[in-house]
């Protein structure tokens, strides 16, 4: 197996940690392992440009192969080695997706939804849509789970698909994080019924977490289209869960800038505390548009 030194734009939660993972621009050589390859990852769109400098950075300081992928470059996913381009915990247990939704670039860039055959040990799940796997599929990743502590469902799980299967794996679970998404008005029915499901079989708000996408269209009334919006978030904390709101991030080279009212707006319903006064005490939105 080759020896690869990865090298990422920026650290985030994911990152991985080891002495291989590397942040930006070269060190020292002195301060650079052994290695076969070079391999620069970028995952956003918006950061190609600073990762190509960092391909001719590292290139002049190794001289060894340096290649320079990953989602923003389209490339292939077709299977999972834990720790590579994320912390070894994180895991995928399948790829790609069935659906074909147009803000997503999943479908495009993995294709429709594969199980993986060998299933790796970690408590954070990032699959693209879980609950599209197999039954089978989904009794071994629990099997897995069980040998797990806070467990995290992180990649968001289609609230259609929420059923009594899915409830009855992860009841004995430990359990830290349920991620469901909640992308239009339209899948708020269905949602709130897969938050029932779950509140019944005893996880809090606390637990039932939901990415809220916000598309708002800059040519309408900015006011109206921030309240249709909080209206969205507002139904799924109602409904037992708990709203983060993500700004619609167009996949192309350029990182969507949104007025500061909007950033302001997206920030107050990423924060629990926030929002929870705010739904508390029943502060309008407009406060935070300042």
């Amino acid at each position: 197996m080759k020896n690869i030194l990865r090298v990422f734009p920026a650290r985030t939660s994911y990152t991985p940690d080891d002495n291989m993972a590397f942040i930006g621009m070269p060190p020292m050589p002195i301060l650079i392992p052994e290695h076969d390859e070079v391999h620069i990852s970028c995952t956003f769109t918006w950061d190609m440009v600073l990762c190509e400098e960092l391909a001719y950075q590292w290139e002049g300081a190794t001289n060894k192969p340096v290649r320079l992928g990953g989602p923003a470059y389209g490339s292939p996913a077709e299977d999972f080695t834990p720790g590579m381009y994320t912390k070894r915990n994180v895991v995928f247990t399948t790829r790609g997706c069935n659906n074909n939704c147009p803000w997503c670039c999943v479908p495009k860039i993995e294709g429709r939804l594969r199980e993986l055959s060998e299933i790796q040990p970690g408590n954070i799940i990032q699959d693209n849509n879980f609950l599209q796997a197999s039954q089978l599929h989904k009794i071994r990743v629990f099997e897995m789970l069980k040998k797990q502590r806070g467990t995290c469902f992180k990649g968001g799980l289609q609230a259609d698909l929420v059923d009594h299967h899915f409830i009855d794996g992860i009841r004995d679970l430990s359990i830290s994080e349920l991620l469901l998404a909640c992308d239009t008005d339209a899948r708020l029915p269905e949602f709130k019924r897969a938050c029932r499901m779950l509140a019944s079989a005893g996880f809090s708000r606390e637990k039932i977490k939901c990415y809220v996408l916000i598309r708002p269209d800059m040519k309408k009334d900015q006011e109206l289209e921030m309240e249709r919006a909080e209206q969205r978030l507002a139904a799924v904390y109602e409904a037992g869960a708990m709203p983060f709101a993500q700004l619609y991030r167009d996949f192309s080279e350029e990182k969507t800038v949104y007025p500061s009212a909007w950033n302001a707006f997206a920030r107050m319903w990423q924060r629990p505390a926030a929002t929870r006064a705010h739904m508390e005490k029943g502060t309008n939105f407009r406060d935070f548009n300042t």
